[in-house]
Parts: C-alpha cells; structure tokens; sequence
C-alpha cells in the first residue's frame, strides 16, 4: 500500500570515497571562485581534519579567508551570531562546514544571518523563506557518521537562557556538495562513534514507522539500519577500519535523506527536551530512548518493528512473513506450545490433529489464519528491541557510553523531570510519531532510564570481525613515467605485446574499433586502430579518425593496467574524460581483463620491478 501523497528529491550533491579530500577538483569546479568561511570546532583544527580539508582545497578555485572555530558542542546562539559576523568581515560568499551536528547547523543558520540579516529569532520556524530566496552555497565535510545533517534541511540552535532547542527548517539549508571522506571520522573517540553511530540509527527506525513515511525513505532507512548495525561494534573497536567508518558514514548519510522526508518522532521529542534542560548529548539520550519508544509504539506498528527487526540482523524462521511454510517446515508443533490459549483453539476448531490429511488441509487454511502470522512478527519485533538493548550495552562496554541518564550527567533526581516532559510534549517531532504521545507516557520512559540497571556486555571476537574484507590499499604510486619517451617505450612496448598475445590480439581485432589515448603528465598519444585487416599501433599524431578519444593522467593508465582502478568509476568522476561511442570501448574491459595479470609479468621483463603495484 502506498500512502495518498509524498515528495522525495535530493538537490545536494554527494561524493564518497576514502582520501577524496585529495582529489575534489572536478567537484568543486562548478563554483568557481569563492572566498569562504570554513566552519569548525577547536578540537578539529588540533587533531588534523581541518589541516586535512585546507590542504584539498588548495587544489580548488575556493579561498578559505576565514575560520571561526569556537563552535561548541551544542552550538548557542551566540555561537551562531559571532560566526556570521566573523563571514561578513572578511566578505565570504560561500560556507564550509568541517565537524559534526553542531557545526554544520552553526553554518547553515549563519549562512541564514550572512544573507538575510536580522536576529536569529527572527528566523526560527519552517520554511519561512520564499522559494526565490537564495543562500550562500555551503559545502559540508562531516567528521562524525550520526546527523545526517549534510543532507537534511533543518538546524537545531540551543537557547541557553531558556533551557529550550530552537529548531530551524528551510529547503535552501540543503547544502551544494556534501564530501564524505572516511579518513576525516577517525580521529572521533570510541564513546563519540558509538554516540553519534545510535543517534544515525534512531534517525532510521523513526523514519521507518513515523506517520509520514514513503516508498522511498522506507528502502533507505532499512538499508541505514543494515549498514549502521552491520558496523557499529567495528567502527568503535577498531577505530582505524576505514571500511567500518565509510559504512557508518553513508548508514548516516541514507538516514538522513530517510527522515529529512518522513520526519522523526517521540525518541527525539524526548532527546531534544533532555539537551535543552539537562544538556544530555543529543545522540546519548537519543540511544538512551530508542528501545523504551519502541515499546511504547510497538502494538500500533507491529508489522514494520518486525521488518526493523530483520535489518537489525536478528535471525527468524521464514514463517515471518509466510504463514503456510509455519506447516511446511514443521514449526506448528513449536507454535502451538506457546501461542495463546485462545488462540490455539482457533487452529483446533479448524483440524483434527490426529486425521491424515492434517497437513494438506492446514496448508490450504492457514493462510487466512492471519494470527499466526502476526504473533510470529510481533516475536519478530521485540526481538528487534531486545537487540538494541544488546547493542547498547555491547557499546558501552567498548567506549564506556553510560546506560542511564542518571550516569550520563542528571544529578538532581530528575527534579526538572517536569520541565522535561512539557519541553518534549511541545517539541515538533512528537506530531509525527506513530502513536498520540502522552505526558505521562514520557515522565514513565524518562523516569526508568534514568534508574535503568543495565550493565555493560562484554564484546566477542566474532563481534569485531569485518562485515565485508577488503584488500589493503597498495602504496599510492605517482609521477611513474619520467617523461613522454619513458611512457612511449613502456606503453607502445606493452601494446604491441596485447597485440600478439593469443587471448587478446584476436579478440582485439575483432571489435573493428579505433580508439586514441591521450596522456598527460607526460603528454603523450597512442592510437590503437584495429579498423583495418591488421591491429595498427601509432605514437603521436593519428592521420584517421578514432572512435573514441579517452584522455587520463598517465599515472591513471599505469594503475588502470594493474587491474587497481574502475573505468566507470573513473569516468564518473572525471578522471578520465571519453569523448566518442563509450560503450562500445566499455565492451573491451572483459577482453582485456587477461591483461591485468600481464602488465606486472611485462614490466619485470624491462626489468622495472620498481614499477610494480602490489
């Protein structure tokens, strides 16, 4: 069933990839160039992202004239005033934001100041912007794997005088370009990782069962939950397992695109109302929440905490989802020992247990016994809570992330515990929950998990172990030839060898394609024109007219030849610029697959062993 109405689009950008920071040039092109004011925190600039970022933008048209680095970690609204003032003084037309939550809304509601003027009271609502109404473009760096905020379009502001959240929406707060680059999450500690890796995931599970929910944030919030939960224990463990911290960051990511459209719920009515009157880190009460709100909507959307469940990695027979196969596979038996008295009545009214043809009946009838479907889901769901709260202790025992409020600051007995509760019943998020919130409803949740037992669960090995392996990256190898005549004798050499080579030479000529590289650093160009009867190989200038012309960095070709780089990939980002029938130069990658093995057995041959990617 698909709900009466829902929008989706996505205008940012987003680019992924371990080290992009080094290479953002293509990315970055289209602003020209720009003076702006980068955005941060003074942890940052001390522990090196910051250097990081600086040292990227270096290669760009884009001039960072100025720094404001004293953004808290729930930024203020002071904070807020000083950074636009800071952007006004030294002329910045463009905002870059390096850090987490805090500092990314510190720049999007600056960047509202910078260009609107005003008080920042003055523009506290949702969209009170005209659609006309431009900002500055704003590039996002994040540098924990939690908000989201670089693809969301709402900031939250502390007003500390009032012990309240100001919340900011507006569709021109989606950032132009948002870079995640896994090297820039690994300096963030243990207990921030796993704070800030729960808070991704309550952003996908409220936006799997809020009211708002649509085709499109259902599949991205799933596939969220399956990355974030799949990584978690590995991003905190061992910190330096770039492929822990890539799928955290885009788990983050998908999450945020999810509830930037279906909005969250009563886990962050109540976490917003704790950072307003405790000062509770935002992704701390979130986790702290999440499983007590999970019960408290469960009845109402038993079948989704069911498919929550599933992304979760939480093990259950087929039967789930298939009330027939409860006979096939034999599990009636296991059923009906702990099903309802009530209920296994039902089933006992419609079949003799002792007749033969018991099960051929019960196949055919109990499909439309949709009580057994629906206990085995309900199972499915509570499972799917009691393994958050198996996550959450497994976290604490990994980062020391405490496991009730009353451990992670509150130190009055919850004498604000009413204060709490009106802050969170008046927040926004609570319109969207699945299920009508009720004051005492939230004094009940906030109450036992601030006097919550939970003790720390030690972590297995197997719990550490990498989801998926990757091979270590090979020593970044560049300025490989020395100039055009070393490429020409390497490459011309190596072509000539394809040529002949009965695996490839064949199969080569077979295409009828005439196809023209152009290097650069060294500038060279060999053709290779297999048009004719003959492949033909030519240095320099080409008297026909190639097929395809594709022009790269030599070092590129080198690795490319090594089997180490991705055509596609490459011409998606640029590296490689095909001008002329691409996919028909696509259709060589399988034919010259055998000659990634070649070109290291061709370059020992030269005696060039030096040159060798391993």
């Amino acid at each position: 069933m698909l709900p009466d109405y829902f929008e989706f689009s996505l205008p940012t950008k987003l680019v992924y990839g371990p080290a992009i920071l080094e290479s953002i040039e293509d990315a970055t092109i289209g602003f020209g160039k720009r003076n702006a004011l980068l955005v941060t925190d003074e942890i940052l600039v001390k522990a090196g992202p910051v250097d990081r970022v600086k040292a990227g933008f270096e290669k760009t048209g884009i001039h960072i004239a100025a720094i404001f680095d004293k953004v808290p970690p729930n930024s203020t609204i002071q904070t807020v005033e000083a950074c636009a003032a800071l952007g006004k003084k030294n002329k910045c037309d463009m905002l870059i934001a390096v850090g987490g939550g805090s500092v990314i809304d510190t720049a999007k509601v600056a960047n509202l100041l910078m260009t609107k003027g005003g008080n920042i009271e003055d523009h506290m609502g949702a969209y009170l912007l005209e659609t006309t109404d431009k900002l500055l473009p704003a590039i996002v760096i994040p540098t924990t794997a939690g908000t989201g905020s670089e693809v969301t379009k709402v900031a939250i502001i502390a007003d500390p005088a009032n012990d309240v959240k100001l919340p900011f929406a507006e569709e021109q707060f989606l950032p132009d370009l948002a870079i995640l680059d896994p090297h820039m999450t690994v300096s963030m500690p243990p207990k921030l990782t796993a704070c800030t890796g729960m808070d991704a995931l309550v952003h996908a599970i409220e936006a799997y069962v809020d009211k708002e929910w649509s085709p499109a944030s259902d599949a991205l919030a799933l596939h969220a939950i399956k990355l974030i939960t799949d990584n978690i224990l590995q991003a905190c463990g061992k910190g330096d397992d770039l492929q822990a911290r890539g799928a955290m960051q885009v788990g983050s990511f998908l999450a945020g695109v999810a509830f930037s459209h279906s909005m969250v719920g009563m886990v962050h009515g109540i976490s917003h109302a704790l950072g307003g009157v405790y000062h509770i880190p935002h992704g701390l009460a979130n986790a702290l929440i999440l499983p007590e709100v999970m019960v408290y909507n469960l009845e109402e959307k038993v079948d989704r905490y069911a498919d929550i469940a599933l992304a979760l990695g939480v093990s259950f027979p087929t039967v789930i989802s298939n009330s027939q196969s409860v006979i096939k596979s034999g599990a009636l038996d296991l059923i009906t020992k702990t099903i309802k008295k009530t209920e296994l009545h039902a089933l006992k009214d419609l079949v003799e247990p002792n007749a033969h043809k018991f099960r051929n009946f019960a196949v055919n009838k109990l499909e439309n016994l949709g009580f057994v479907d629906q206990w085995i889901r309900r199972q499915a769901a509570l499972a799917g809570i009691e393994k958050i709260r198996v996550l959450l202790r497994q976290l604490s025992h990994l980062t020391g992330m405490p496991l009730n409020l009353k451990d992670a600051g509150i130190k009055d007995d919850l004498a604000k515990i009413d204060q709490v509760a009106k802050t969170a019943m008046e927040d926004g998020s609570m319109l969207y929950n699945p299920v009508e919130p009720r004051l005492d409803a939230v004094i009940e949740i906030v109450e036992k998990v601030y006097f919550s037992k939970e003790k720390p669960l030690a972590v297995s090995d197997e719990d550490l172990r990498p989801k998926s392996k990757k091979k270590a990256a090979s020593k970044k190898m560049t300025n490989v030839f020395q100039d055009s005549d070393m490429l020409y004798d390497i490459l011309m050499d190596f072509y000539m060898h394809l040529k002949e080579d009965p695996s490839i030479g064949p199969s080569l000529q077979k295409t009828n394609l005439c196809i023209q590289f152009v290097y650069q650093n060294p500038d060279a160009v060999i053709t290779i024109d297999a048009t004719g009867d003959d492949i033909e190989l030519v240095q320099g200038a080409f008297k026909g007219k190639p097929e395809v012309t594709m022009s790269m960095n030599a070092d590129f070709a080198h690795k490319f030849w090594h089997g180490k780089a991705n055509l596609v990939t490459a011409l998606t980002r640029r590296q490689v610029v095909a001008k002329g029938n691409v996919p028909k130069t696509l259709k060589l990658l399988p034919i010259l697959k055998p000659a990634y093995e070649l070109y290291p057995q061709f370059l020992i041959k030269k005696g060039l062993e030096n040159l060798v990617i391993n």
